[in-house]
């Protein structure tokens, strides 16, 4: 890895900020093509790009009951213990987020209020092909079912049929509408619906190029949770980390595999630098995944050297990363001053992979740098929130002039005439 000296407004901390993988043109047209004939043609041609794309080798999308139950049987006795820790963590993580209804009186008649409701139905993006993500169906559905979501359906490609360890999950938690299907089609067929399936109300979870441009197409007619683009981590480190764990954290995130991960290292001690560069080298050459992680290392991957920490907070900051580490001597005291981020780990033994997989927080986080306005996927992304307002004859005598001068003044004389009239 590439080691600098930097400040915050230096060249290259400006690039890390602007960073982000755009689409090409053709692939967005591509998607708009996909929407549109599932929209339009229905079922028949979600079939026809599940066969193309997605490897589906049937004449139907929905996956068995029975399919799912020989399917989890199947997944290892040890994967199978450690996924119901890894649900029972993160339930009672999101349990913590629940909101309820409130209410206020007031004293002259004002009742008023907001309304909690779960959404009816949520569509659950659960990648495939090149590999099995258990974790992404738990951190999508644990959250939904504890907002209390009666319906949720997933979509996932038929590359390989369904993974043993995703059939595990499924059946823990009570899913059984699943389709074998993926990319823009998948997303197509969750917004607008096809067939015996029914449209949803929103849908989350990551996918490949394509599933994530068709998100951006269909919102506004469905909920999205994000537009999830690369991994990154930031590990804060100073000279009493241990430089070949900090390696480790930053390959967890190089691995991913689509070229734009962002590995990146701050550091107030040029040795600190060396020697986790040396630490990365040597790892990255025993890896199987050597030549992705160079690849991906050689553009994104970076040590910057600061003159102090203040200076590091300002570029974390600027930063905003989905996945944040501080691994210093006063570790408690400099995450306090970590403003933008997904998630943050703090001490030598939180490790991003334990945020991944099994702490509890959900590890659908904001990424590009929207930490600065976004959050984790949470209980409040499946909820609605209705306002309540009850006037008695008391309240709109008391204010009634007052709404109607509001509403005279901007021009909306019958805003005014609904109310003066009732005085």
């Amino acid at each position: 890895m590439k080691i600098i000296r930097v400040t915050p407004k230096a060249a290259e901390v400006k690039r890390f900020c602007a960073r982000g993988a755009a689409p090409s043109e053709e692939i967005a047209n591509t998607v708009r093509k996909i929407i549109r004939d599932v929209r339009e043609k229905g079922m028949p041609k979600a079939l026809e790009y599940a066969k193309k794309f997605d490897g589906l080798e049937r004449s139907s999308l929905k996956i068995s009951t029975s399919d799912i139950s020989k399917a989890a049987k199947l997944c290892p006795a040890p994967l199978q213990k450690a996924l119901r820790g890894a649900i029972r963590n993160v339930r009672e993580f999101h349990e913590l987020q629940a909101e309820e209804t409130w209410n206020f009186q007031g004293r002259d008649g004002e009742f008023l209020g907001q309304r909690i409701r779960p959404m009816h139905r949520v569509g659950l993006y659960v990648p495939g092909g090149k590999g099995t993500y258990p974790s992404t169906l738990i951190m999508n559905a644990v959250p939904a079912l504890v907002a209390g979501v009666p319906e949720l359906v997933v979509v996932t490609p038929a590359h390989g049929g369904l993974a043993p360890s995703n059939a595990f999950v499924l059946q823990e938690l009570g899913i059984t509408e699943v389709y074998h299907i993926g990319g823009a089609q998948a997303i197509a067929l969750l917004a607008y619906g096809a067939g015996s399936v029914l449209p949803v109300d929103k849908v989350v979870g990551p996918g490949n190029v394509y599933a994530a441009i068709a998100k951006r197409e269909v919102f506004g007619t469905v909920d999205i949770d994000m537009i999830a683009g690369p991994s990154e981590i930031l590990v804060l480190a100073d000279d009493s980390a241990d430089p070949d764990w900090v390696a480790a954290d930053l390959l967890s995130q190089a691995e991913h595999g689509s070229g734009f991960e962002a590995a990146i290292c701050i550091t107030d001690n040029m040795e600190m630098a060396k020697l986790i560069a040396e630490c990365v080298v040597q790892q990255v050459e025993s890896s199987p995944k050597k030549v992705a992680l160079q690849a991906c290392l050689e553009k994104w991957g970076r040590i910057f050297v600061v003159s102090s920490w203040d200076d590091g907070v300002v570029i974390a900051n600027a930063l905003a990363p989905e996945h944040v580490e501080v691994v210093t001597r006063d570790a408690e005291l400099l995450a306090e001053r970590i403003e933008n981020a997904g998630a943050i780990f703090i001490g030598p033994w939180s490790s991003e992979p334990v945020g991944d997989y099994f702490a509890g927080p959900n590890h659908v986080l904001p990424t590009n740098g929207t930490a600065r306005f976004s959050s984790p996927l949470g209980v409040y992304d499946f909820v609605k929130r209705t306002s309540i307002i009850r006037y008695s004859q008391k309240a709109i005598l008391k204010n009634g002039k007052a709404i109607a001068s509001i509403a005279e003044s901007e021009g909306f004389f019958h805003h005014a005439q609904a109310v003066l009239k009732r005085l």
